[in-house]
């Protein structure tokens, strides 16, 4: 059979079947400009175009094709996000009521097919470069780079797969995701694989991109910092506490100055005129949007959803410690969020055409968050909140603007603080630093309930039905694959 991979000349990018696509006949697939895989990946120069082609994977392609709502849907989920007053998708209303569409909802298709497109792509070019050796490459070491670049892009993808479709919560369960680590080359649907598989999986790949990826050629690709904080979130996730706060720890303090918080919060996303917008050291790794290069959130924020009215005044509440009223934020909000009178609250975390801007970045990993995965990380594996988990949690909010002034307002959390209002208090910094990014306060509600009997209905009422906490597995899609794929419980 004859395999193709599918060099389009006007983008210039790799494309290689989508997880949507597995039911064609692939020897009637044959589309213009299609080069044989074998004969498509020979040296660094049609390395580097296939592993242009993994990154543009997280570009938007269209309305149902995945990007942007593989980031958005979870926090339609949370309520940090709704429709804005000009969508009336149900589907969207779906994820607004926690009451997901089983069957053919677009949205929920295009983000699964999306990231086993990446997956797919990351899966050829790790092959074909693997059979090359080092003497096919002009610059030394870059066949390296290329393997652990990749390796860590199919980590990130195959992970927003598992926290949306998978039981990501229970190492137990065998309702995981279909890992596919090697090309698809027919029409053959596989199971399921287990949580735990899943989860060693992703370890794996990231344990070879920290070895192998680059220090930082830019932020927009992946790097050993990036693959390195990611593992540290996947094993928070995983509940492995110690490891995490291990890994997290090293990010922090042996990034030698290539990684920091950046010293003001709202700069990091205020310049969207130029490309200084991606230079930032907050930044691990995000996917770069430049002009005529859309990379989906800025066209969706507002004309398909808003923050909640509510958000707007969500950092004037505040959590009482010792007598202490201690405020959730100070400006990060307003700072962050612009009024439309037509749409709603919008986030200034993207561009906006309106007001000539054209530059965007989805940032897979910042720093701040690895500082809340240490603080959390740190406490939990020790029971108890350490000086340095206080410490990691107090960094971020005073690059915000807290005080330590020991008053009522927006101030550092004292170290009298309990344990749970301490993992609170990181939720809810989440919920703030890095909202409308990439869902993460959704995920964050869904560990606390499993992990400390969160109540989410506290902060979304209608979230009722904790099998309603991931996607469905698109029916059309189980039935094309004559239902080897189990549904997920509850659809």
């Amino acid at each position: 059979m004859k395999i193709n991979i599918y060099i389009c000349m006007v983008s210039v990018l790799l494309i290689s079947l989508s997880s949507c696509e597995l039911a064609r006949d692939l020897d009637d697939f044959e589309p213009n400009y299609a080069l044989d895989a074998d004969a498509a990946i020979v040296d660094e120069a049609s390395a580097e175009l296939a592993l242009a082609g993994v990154y543009s994977g997280f570009r938007q392609r269209s309305i149902g094709a995945g990007n942007p709502e593989i980031y958005y849907i979870p926090s339609l989920m949370s309520g940090l996000m709704l429709n804005s007053s000009f969508n009336t998708n149900q589907e969207t209303m779906g994820y607004i009521d926690n009451t997901p569409i089983p069957m053919n909802a677009s949205s929920g298709l295009g983000a699964y097919s999306r990231m086993y497109d990446i997956v797919n792509r990351c899966n050829w070019l790790i092959e074909k470069v693997a059979l090359l050796s080092d003497a096919d490459f002009d610059t030394p070491g870059r066949r390296a780079e290329i393997l652990g670049e990749a390796k860590a892009v199919r980590a990130t993808a195959n992970f927003y797969l598992l926290r949306l479709f998978g039981q990501f919560y229970d190492t137990d369960s065998r309702y995981g995701i279909t890992l596919r680590m090697e090309p698809a080359r027919s029409s053959e649907a596989l199971p399921r694989n287990t949580v735990a598989e899943v989860y060693e999986a992703l370890i794996k790949d990231l344990d070879d991109a920290i070895a192998d990826a680059p220090d930082l050629r830019a932020r927009y690709y992946t790097n050993k910092t990036y693959a390195k904080g990611l593992k540290a979130k996947v094993m928070l996730y995983q509940g492995d506490y110690a490891g995490a706060a291990v890994l997290a720890g090293e990010v922090i303090h042996s990034s030698g100055g290539s990684f920091d918080l950046a010293p003001d919060y709202a700069g990091i996303f205020a310049d969207h005129t130029s490309p200084a917008l991606f230079e930032t050291r907050e930044v691990l790794f995000g996917s770069k949007g430049e002009p005529r290069a859309n990379l989906g959130i800025g066209n969706y924020m507002g004309f398909w959803g808003a923050a909640h009215p509510m958000f707007g005044a969500f950092g004037e509440q505040w959590m009482t410690i010792g007598g202490q009223n201690i405020t959730y934020d100070g400006d990060r909000i307003a700072l962050t969020t612009r009024e439309d009178d037509f749409y709603g609250l919008l986030s200034g975390k993207y561009r906006n055409q309106n007001l000539g801007e054209t530059y965007e970045m989805i940032y897979h990993l910042r720093m701040a968050e690895v500082y809340l995965v240490y603080a959390e990380a740190h406490a939990r594996s020790n029971h108890s909140v350490t000086s340095e988990a206080l410490e990691a949690l107090n960094a971020v909010r005073r690059r915000a603007g807290a005080t330590a002034t020991g008053e009522d307002g927006f101030e550092t959390y004292p170290a009298s603080i309990p344990l749970a209002q301490f993992l609170e208090a990181v939720r809810i910094e989440k919920y703030i630093e890095l909202a409308m990014e990439t869902g993460e306060e959704w995920f964050d509600l869904v560990r606390y309930h499993f992990v400390d009997g969160f109540d989410v209905t506290t902060v979304k009422p209608t979230a009722t039905d904790p099998d309603k906490y991931i996607l469905p597995i698109d029916g059309v899609t189980i039935e094309a694959g004559k239902n080897v794929v189990e549904q997920n419980p509850g659809y």
